[in-house]
């Protein structure tokens, strides 16, 4: 290798590496950032399961004392005395709005017409409404109901007390987070600032919650509150935390990249040396300087970057538990359920000795637990994980008595933000490998630059046409392969990745494996409508006038929309009134149920496909009849044979390579015929026609398994990629060199 040479593969080395160097950095950073994101969404979400947890507590400590007291009128001076140790104000009114007691400094002078109270007079006896108010002083929870009292008079309650300050430190405290409050008007309450209203307008029109990255660095999640009715906005909870120490933690493991691509990168320098100082011969050891950089490339994206997603999810479940542990009680001693659901955005379950008595998942789901898997414990909650419906579940367990609390929480952002970086590392790792190849290649021919330049230039030209091939053709197929690892559905936002079950399921799929069968015997019509096709081309191959007319009319069903000639042979078809019955008719054969039959619905299909495939192979094999030199005919004339001999001496086995192209072809045209199907039986009757194409399309578009039909596709293909082996091996190399 001469000194210029070594020099541009030193260069295309480095570059390359820095290039690959760059996006991994960029990737880490942008991937996990994103998934902080997602994952301070969730904390804002536990921020908000305390702040109603608050409102639920007030609210039970009223109901208690007010469900258990003789409500007498001649009382209540004892009753506020009694709630005044943890209310702020208390006040009875008639129907009317006239008070009948009060204690404690009351926020509105007309507090009747307030929103809460109207509301309350309008619900049954005892029913509590709680809400939250933000006033000047601080935010006030206000707690109202109707009751009777023991001389029949009809009583409205309403009491309240303000937001201790101490909740904003508890937020904190579990969370790791600094939280504060901002009302509708602006107002701040807690340790907070002032937010871009842009944001506020966001969370308050979207109903979740939404992140803003200030310029001075803190990560803001904020979700709107709104009042007991969930309609009118009270204000925003927000909760945030500097982003700098997050992303150092980021910055110190570019750093470990870094250094590791370093590294490879001198390895690969090292292996280019040692090709230039021992030829050709040195190739070989130029993987094994390649080596460092393969590792690197699979240690980030394989265990680097999800490790760390993996860390903050488990921070995420661990703050979880703190919240879970101090308030998770009172949503379920008050059978809360719905609400620890919308809060969280989770699944909640109620177990009683054991039995699953109650669940906020599907009809059905609760059945699909499965591989309870303990982790630790907090307090007198047990973390662990679970599979629902052959998903990953993260779970909380609390107990009271004989009955158990279940909250789960799908994993599905985890394991397929974990799944896509893995899916990068594959693809880089493609990436290095065909760089690996070209760059083999490029040393290999060092010597001959003209070779080099040439074959670049061919590249350049093809390269339009290699873009849209794997645009259009690899990027489909490996969509697909992701497809089949995931319970992809069209209408449910989740995808979550399954591994192998969409496979296993698939062997267990008595469904598919009859659509394989009825797909076999479907392709036995391939040597009946190529033997045809062979007759046609034999016959067509003469020089007369009426040959150009013929082979058009052959050719026509080729050409013919596919949807209105299947549409023809449903009347051809049909029993009644259809012409193949009339002409067999003649025969004194009876009517046959063509289409209705599960005997002769196949049979029947089968016809609709040899009709129309004698075209095409018609066409391909008078080609090859073309191609056969005229000379080898007028010999075995010469030397004495008659038609039959030079038919089977000469035309069939120079009809060889032809009659294999024809034949693979075929096969797999017949495991994927679907239109005749679709327009004709539906894979019907009795399931005589579902054949594997249409069962694919049935599992896709009518079931919306998008996973399970990709893993039905990927089947077929292993099926067609063995029968196309053995056709290959029938036929002997001779037959398929000249392909290559």
């Amino acid at each position: 290798m001469s000194r210029k040479a070594k020099m541009y593969a030193i260069s295309s080395v480095v570059f390359f590496t820095a290039v690959l160097f760059v996006v991994s950095v960029l990737y880490m950073e942008q991937s996990i950032i994103k998934y902080k994101k997602d994952l301070e969404k969730e904390s804002l979400r536990t921020s908000s399961f305390v702040l109603n947890g608050l409102l639920h507590s007030f609210e039970k400590r009223v109901s208690d004392i007010l469900l258990k007291e003789d409500l007498s009128v001649s009382r209540l001076d004892e009753l506020n005395q009694e709630f005044l140790q943890f209310c702020s104000f208390v006040v009875w009114m008639d129907l009317d709005g006239n008070v009948v007691k009060d204690l404690g400094k009351l926020p509105t002078d007309d507090l009747y017409n307030d929103l809460l109270v109207q509301t309350v007079l309008y619900e049954d006896y005892g029913t509590f409404l709680t809400d939250l108010y933000p006033l000047s002083e601080g935010l006030q929870i206000r707690t109202a109901t109707i009751l009777q009292s023991s001389e029949g008079e009809d009583l409205v309650f309403v009491s309240g007390t303000m937001l201790p300050k101490e909740f904003f430190s508890e937020v904190e405290r579990v969370t790791q987070r600094k939280a504060f409050f901002v009302s509708k008007a602006g107002e701040i309450f807690g340790e907070g600032f002032a937010v871009d209203k842009g944001v506020l307008k966001k969370a308050s029109e979207s109903h979740s919650p939404e992140i803003h990255l200030t310029t001075d660095g803190k990560l803001l999640s904020v979700i709107a509150v709104f009042d007991f009715q969930e309609w009118n906005l009270r204000g925003f909870l927000i909760n945030y935390l500097q982003i700098e120490p997050f992303k150092k933690s980021i910055f110190r493991l570019q750093l470990v990249g870094f250094f590791l691509f370093l590294v490879s990168s001198i390895s690969l320098v090292v292996g280019i040396l040692v090709v230039a100082r021992k030829g050709a011969r040195g190739l070989r050891f130029l993987p094994l300087f390649s080596f460092p950089l393969f590792l690197t490339v699979l240690y980030i994206f394989i265990f680097q970057i999800p490790g760390t997603m993996q860390r903050e999810y488990a921070n995420y479940v661990e703050s979880t538990t703190k919240v879970l542990s101090d308030w998770g009680k009172i949503y379920f001693e008050n059978r809360r359920f719905e609400d620890v659901k919308r809060l969280m955005n989770v699944q909640v379950m109620l177990s009683q000795n054991g039995n699953i008595v109650l669940s906020t998942f599907g009809k059905g789901i609760s059945r699909t637990l499965e591989k309870w898997r303990s982790s630790y414990e907090i307090g007198n909650v047990e973390v662990g994980k679970v599979r629902v419906n052959k998903v990953d579940f993260t779970y909380w367990k609390m107990s009271s008595g004989e009955r158990t609390f279940i909250v789960l929480k799908e994993e599905t952002p985890l394991v397929n933000s974990v799944a896509r970086v893995r899916l990068l590392g594959v693809i880089v790792v493609a990436v290095f490998v065909t760089f690996l190849w070209i760059f083999s290649f490029a040393i290999k021919n060092a010597e001959r630059p003209r070779f080099l330049r040439a074959t670049l230039i061919g590249y350049i030209f093809l390269a339009p046409a290699l873009i849209h091939l794997i645009w259009w053709a690899v990027g489909p197929v490996a969509f697909s392969m992701i497809l089949a690892f995931q319970r992809w559905n069209v209408v449910d936002p989740a995808k979550p990745f399954v591994g192998l079950d969409n496979f296993r399921e698939l062997f267990r799929d008595k469904l598919f494996w009859n659509a394989m069968k009825n797909t076999a015997l479907f392709s036995l019509q391939v040597p009946i409508s190529m033997f045809l096709s062979l007759l046609l081309a034999i016959a067509v191959n003469r020089p007369t006038k009426s040959m150009a007319l013929l082979r058009t009319v052959y050719y026509l069903p080729v050409v013919t929309a596919g949807v209105s000639t299947t549409i023809v042979w449903r009347w051809i078809f049909n029993k009644d009134f259809g012409i193949l019955n009339y002409v067999l008719g003649i025969f004194g054969v009876p009517k046959i149920p063509w289409l209705t039959s599960p005997n002769t619905a196949l049979i029947a299909i089968m016809l609709l496909s040899i009709w129309q495939s004698l075209g095409s192979q018609m066409v391909i094999f008078l080609a090859g009849l073309q191609s056969i030199p005229q000379a080898f005919y007028e010999a075995a004339s010469i030397d004495g044979a008659n038609r039959f001999q030079r038919f089977s001496k000469i035309t069939l086995p120079l009809l060889k390579p032809t009659t294999m192209f024809v034949l693979i072809t075929s096969v797999i045209g017949s495991f994927q015929v679907f239109t005749p199907v679709y327009v004709l039986t539906q894979g019907g009757p009795l399931r005589s026609t579902d054949v594997v194409f249409y069962h694919i399309w049935e599992a896709a578009w009518i079931e919306l398994r998008m996973g399970y039909a990709a893993a039905q596709s990927w089947m077929l293909f292993l099926v067609l990629l063995v029968l196309t082996y053995f056709q290959f091996k029938l036929f002997g190399k001779e037959s398929w060199q000249q392909y290559f």
